[in-house]
C-alpha cells in the first residue's frame, strides 16, 4: 500500500508542476511566435493589427488552459480519493498522514470551486485590455492568487507526505 501511495504522490506532484509550467509557458509561446513570426504564420496573421492578433491568440491560448485545469481539477478529485485510500490502508496506521491527505483532498475541492469562479470570470475579461482598472480584473487577480497559493500549498504537503512515505518504506522491514 506504500508503494502505491508513493507511486500516486509523485505523480500528482509531476502532475501540478508540469500543470503550472504548462500554463506559464503557453500565454509566453503567443509573445514568442508574435515576437518572431515564420512567414507563413506572418502571412496568415496579417489581415489582423498587431494587438488583435495577440488578443485572438491570448484567448486560444486562455481556452485551453482552462479546458487543461478543468480536465486536472477532475484527475486530482481521483488522486485526492485514491492517496487518502492508500493512506487509510497503511500499516501501522499513521493518523498524521491520513489527517494530512485529507486535507490535500479538501484543498483540491476548494481549489475546484474556486476555479469555477476563475473560468467564468476570466472569460469575462478575455478582450478587457489589461491596461484599463476594473473590479472584475482585481477580483480575477485577487482569486487568481488564493488559488495559486492553495496548490502551492498542497504541493507542498504532497511532497511532505511523499517523503514521510519514503522515508517509512526505507524503515520498514523487509518481507521475504
Amino acid at each position: 500500500m506504500r508503494a502505491l501511495l508513493i507511486m500516486l504522490l509523485g505523480g500528482w506532484i509531476v502532475g501540478t508542476l508540469l500543470m503550472s509550467f504548462v500554463a506559464t509557458q503557453n500565454f509566453r509561446t503567443v509573445d514568442r511566435l508574435l515576437s518572431a513570426p515564420t512567414v507563413e504564420f506572418s502571412r496568415a496573421i496579417a489581415p489582423l493589427a498587431h494587438d488583435e492578433a495577440r488578443g485572438v491568440l491570448r484567448y486560444l491560448v486562455s481556452e485551453l488552459n482552462r479546458l487543461f485545469f478543468s480536465a486536472w481539477g477532475l484527475t486530482q478529485l481521483a488522486l485526492g480519493a485514491a492517496v487518502v485510500a492508500a493512506a487509510i490502508g497503511l500499516r501501522p496506521l499513521d493518523r498524521t498522514v491520513i489527517t494530512i491527505a485529507a486535507t490535500v483532498s479538501v484543498i483540491v475541492v476548494v481549489s475546484l470551486l474556486l476555479s469555477q469562479s476563475l473560468l467564468s470570470l476570466g472569460r469575462s475579461l478575455d478582450f478587457v485590455p489589461r491596461t484599463l482598472v476594473s473590479i472584475d480584473l482585481a477580483r480575477f487577480r485577487k482569486l487568481h492568487l488564493i488559488y495559486t497559493a492553495l496548490d502551492l500549498l498542497k504541493l507542498t504537503l504532497c511532497i511532505w507526505l511523499l517523503i514521510r512515505s519514503a522515508r517509512q518504506a526505507s524503515l520498514a522491514p523487509m518481507k521475504r
